[in-house]
């Protein structure tokens, strides 16, 4: 039997957390190793689990499996496409260029764009100046700055980088891209200037609002939620609703896609139909198509309306998937000739409609021809879906199999050797097994082995072959009996299992029984299962042995497997009596006790009986006899009366009551100092804890017991909501901060009365008015509302989270706000001076957030010298929680490991003071180097090639929940 890394068994696993502990533990110094995380990088369900296998196949450095990665690009979750961007920039990948170019344009998630231009420059270096000069127009500014990091760097070296970004300058009218060109000037030149210096802003665009509107211009989204909900619909204006569908703060999104549907205005929806050719600007896109979904107008009206006009891709798009769905003759002659259209997106948005119509299939195949790729790819997508009509599939399959001599790139190769086996054309398949690509030559291998047409030596060198997938795709009868028993990949020993079940009537019966009780054996508890289906209680011995020691097995699908066998057989009581007590007695103690448990399974007079002669029997082994006797436990106590000397033996049970016993709550550490939050009469751990990522229970609970007792809650923390209903703790002394996104006295008390009802609570012990940007959300409505719902005890304290410490100041200086949640580290250490003791002279409670500076803190800062010790995130907790006035600290980590470590806070949540001043000092060289990118791109050691992959080290993506909300929790 060969060996499997057991990670590689465990990587198979149903459940993903210990799939996702597997991934880690592999073993990529062989081939095996990294052969598993292909297989998990593209098939598991699971994306933390894609992640870490792309992230652990760059690591391995192994160009065999780029374009596994570049087939990664395409995952669904922005967590993994920014992992193997990341990957492939670890490898020098030069092959990730076209897709870098594609991803600027239309990745939607921005700190996944900014992987990709990192990615490139880092391979292509001044190959990439094109896309990076492109990337000074994102939308984001976070990819804007990764771009001039990248060019300044490039810049140094290369006098073309400094002439080309010029020029592009003088020829733009964008002001983030001529801000961004005067920035880097100064950096080459030696003088620094910063983005915004002169000649640098852009030209005053047109008035949003016309006058006597001016309350909705508010830097406060909730305010102007709140504003608008007031206002006659009609009085907006609608292209500032058509802005909104493109806002972070999603009621106003929600608000400004229910008005422009009230007002069923067909100009309104072209407007915003513009958002469907912008996917780098989140929600926006997702807006216009919820709103196209539920419109109360004549679709196919708009439809012509926008084929009229020059064709903008995402309008196209709509009016085409309208027209396929309904079969619409009029709308589809008019979509057609877009197909050859000179841009590329309009065509593949005429395709993205006319490969659901049949009558459009000549059309769409002819586009197999396009020159550009991305437009071929909608009729690979469409293929790959695979069309339900067998005519259409045959028509696709030869329109990809006539494709095949200008078949580009492997996805296309791909779809041409699965089309040639579906045709089974030999000549193509030939030509498929002499591909580079591993997939393709797998597709053509295994069409070609089902017809039975490859040599002996073909099958026997793919056979032998490292690809396990090369290895797969020629496993017949004969060879999969080997391979079930000792191939090096666990997805080829399934393959095997599963051709052996499905073709088991070609086996012998010893064969069959062969090839069971080996997979009985095995460690994959998937094989196990199989094997059980395999086995015949009432065949030979060893079979009902087998199924005896499986019904025990620790894998449910196992246990259930080998049940259903037994089951079946008509003799299995005679069997296991001569098991247990014929000839040829039965020794071994685990197989004694499962065939105990069958035999006694019906419970009933004979059952008794034997139950009855077994305890007497004095030869059993111990653990025998102690399993007999809590099988007594299943007999009913009457039957028993007559058999006093067994009755002793029955294991002890407690009475049932009526009740059950009270659930015994544990205390928080009583080790952990509680710290007053203000005056609010409050007491909580130095630490809040967020559940923004979701830990899991035992998490929390772990957490609770050191000595956390504040949790930092939003109705989206799923786990967290489970955990805070589930009494494992106990409510007295728990302090919930919850909050709302939204401003107006009735909107507050719906959120307070939602989170009450979500967490089955009669309180909110905090209620904060969630990321205040302007002074109008602080205003007396909204503080007299919250003062109103304390006062019904609804909620014990209130205040509001913010970035601005003026507004915070001034809202202190008009209203008694009890608490106050502002940034602070010590890279923003401003709060120190201008808020802190303000709040302390009034009583108020601070909380504070991002005290790692969004892990700025935990990386080295340009000019420190190398050997400088950095701060831990515990230090910087320690550094925020040392100021006068802070009550605690907020902290979101991302995994168990990183709240183990954060816990050490609760140990000692103060800083020593030798410390305290170190710390300051290295807060204020990153906050320097946060406004100072040449130092960034100057000084880092190794060339630019290095420095890029560095940057893509530091920057840890968000998770893939909402990020928008994340980011002031990530301290």
């Amino acid at each position: 039997m060969g060996s499997l890394d057991p990670a590689a068994v465990r990587l198979l696993d149903e459940n993903a957390e210990v799939r996702r502990e597997a991934v880690e533990a592999l073993d990529t110094s062989v081939p095996p190793g990294r052969y598993a995380l292909r297989q998990a990088l593209l098939t598991d369900e699971d994306a933390e689990v894609r992640a870490s296998a792309a992230r652990r196949l760059g690591e391995a450095r192994d160009d065999r499996f780029v374009p596994a990665l570049l087939e990664a690009l395409g995952d669904p979750l922005p967590s993994v496409r920014d992992r193997a961007w990341r990957a492939l920039a670890r490898m020098g990948a030069q092959s990730l260029l076209p897709q870098a170019s594609r991803a600027l344009r239309e990745e939607p998630v921005w700190w996944v764009r900014r992987a990709a231009i990192r990615a490139a420059a880092s391979v292509a270096g001044s190959g990439a100046l094109e896309l990076l000069l492109e990337a000074l127009e994102d939308p984001f500014w976070r990819v804007r700055n990764a771009a001039v990091q990248a060019l300044g760097w490039l810049g140094d070296a290369e006098p073309l980088v400094r002439q080309r970004v010029g020029a592009m300058a003088e020829g733009s009218r964008k002001g983030a891209v001529r801000a961004a060109a005067v920035y880097l000037e100064g950096v080459w030149s030696g003088v620094a200037s910063s983005p915004g210096a002169p000649g640098s802003s852009s030209q005053p665009g047109p008035e949003l609002f016309p006058r006597g509107m001016e309350a909705l211009d508010n830097e406060d989204p909730a305010v102007v939620t709140a504003r608008l909900e007031r206002m006659p619909s009609s009085d907006v204006p609608v292209s500032a609703l058509v802005k909104w569908l493109g806002d972070p703060h999603e009621p106003l999104r929600t608000l400004a896609r229910r008005l422009l549907r009230e007002r069923r205005d067909a100009e309104a929806l072209r407007l915003a139909m513009r958002w469907l050719d912008e996917p780098r600007v989140p929600h926006a896109a997702d807006e216009v198509r919820a709103l196209l979904e539920r419109l109360d107008l004549d679709d196919v009206a708009l439809a012509s309306r926008i084929l009229d006009e020059p064709p903008r891709p995402g309008a196209v798009g709509h009016a085409a998937w309208l027209a396929a769905r309904r079969a619409h003759a009029g709308l589809l002659e008019r979509v057609r000739p877009l197909v050859q259209h000179p841009e590329p997106a309009v065509r593949r948005a005429a395709l993205s409609g006319l490969v659901h119509d049949p009558e459009s299939r000549v059309v769409v195949l002819a586009a197999l021809e396009d020159p550009d790729e991305a437009v071929r790819g909608t009729i690979l997508s469409a293929w790959e879906r695979r069309p339900v009509a067998q005519d259409a599939l045959e028509t696709y399959a030869r329109a990809l199999v006539a494709f095949a001599p200008r078949a580009r790139s492997p996805r296309e190769r791909r779809a041409v050797a699965e089309a040639a086996a579906l045709l089974e054309d030999e000549a193509v398949l030939s030509q498929a097994l002499e591909d580079v690509e591993p997939s393709v030559r797998a597709v053509a291998l295994a069409a070609l082995a089902a017809r039975g047409v490859l040599s002996d030596a073909e099958v026997r060198a793919a056979s032998e072959h490292e690809d396990p997938w090369i290895r797969a795709a020629v496993l017949n009868v004969e060879s999969a009996r080997v391979a079930c028993d000792d191939d090096p990949d666990l997805s080829v020993r399934r393959a095997a299992m599963s051709l052996l079940m499905s073709r088991r009537h070609e086996l012998r019966p010893h064969e069959v029984r062969s090839v069971a009780l080996a997979g009985s054996r095995l460690p994959d508890p998937w094989i196990r299962a199989r094997a059980a289906g395999l086995l015949r209680a009432e065949g030979e011995r060893e079979e009902l042995s087998a199924l005896l020691r499986l019904s025990l097995d620790t894998s449910p699908m196992v246990r259930a497997a080998a049940a259903s066998a037994l089951e079946v057989c008509e003799t299995l009581d005679e069997r296991l009596a001569g098991l247990l007590h014929g000839p040829e007695r039965e020794q071994a103690e685990d197989l004694r006790v499962s065939a105990y448990t069958w035999l006694l399974r019906q419970a009933d007079g004979a059952a008794f009986e034997r139950l009855c002669a077994a305890l007497r029997d004095s030869t059993e082994p111990a653990r025998v006899a102690s399993h007999l006797e809590a099988l007594t436990l299943v007999f009913p106590d009457e039957a028993f009366e007559a058999v006093p000397d067994l009755h002793r033996r029955r294991p002890t049970r407690p009475q049932r009551g009526t009740a059950s016993p009270a659930r015994v709550v544990p205390e928080p550490s009583p080790h952990t100092s509680q710290r007053p939050l203000g005056q609010t009469g409050l007491n909580l751990s130095p630490l809040v804890l967020s559940g923004a990522h979701g830990l899991p229970a035992r998490s929390l609970a772990e957490a609770h017991e050191a000595g956390v007792n504040a949790f930092f809650w939003e109705p989206r923390y799923a786990e967290l909501t489970r955990f805070l209903r589930s009494g494992r703790i106990r409510r007295d002394g728990l302090v919930v901060v919850a909050g709302t996104y939204h401003s107006g006295a009735e909107a507050i008390r719906r959120d307070v009365r939602a989170a009450l009802r979500l967490l089955r609570t009669d309180r909110l012990d905090v209620f904060l008015l969630f990321w205040v940007r302007s002074r109008e959300r602080l205003d007396a409505e909204n503080f007299e509302a919250l003062e109103a719902l304390r006062a019904e005890g609804k909620v014990r304290a209130f205040g509001f989270s913010t970035h601005h410490r003026d507004i915070a100041l001034e809202a202190l200086r008009q209203h008694p706000w009890p608490v106050v949640m502002t940034r602070h580290s010590a890279a923003h250490p401003g709060a120190e001076a201008a808020f802190f003791p303000e709040a302390l002279a009034r009583g108020t409670g601070v909380l504070t957030f991002t005290a790692t500076c969004y892990g700025r803190l935990l990386r080295p800062a340009p000019g420190e010298p190398p050997d400088l010790p950095l701060p831990s995130a515990v230090d910087c907790y320690r550094y925020s929680l040392s100021q006068p006035g802070v009550g605690a600290c907020l902290t979101a980590p991302r995994n168990h490991r990183e709240l183990r470590q954060n816990l050490e806070v609760l140990e000692r949540p103060w800083m020593m003071p030798d410390v305290l001043a170190a710390m300051r000092t290295h807060g204020e060289r990153v906050r320097a180097s946060n406004q100072r990118f040449n130092a960034l791109v100057r000084q880092a050691p190794g060339g630019t090639r290095d420095t890029l992959l560095a940057l893509l080290d530091e920057d840890e993506p968000p998770s893939d929940a909402p990020t928008q909300r994340m980011r002031r929790e990530r301290g």
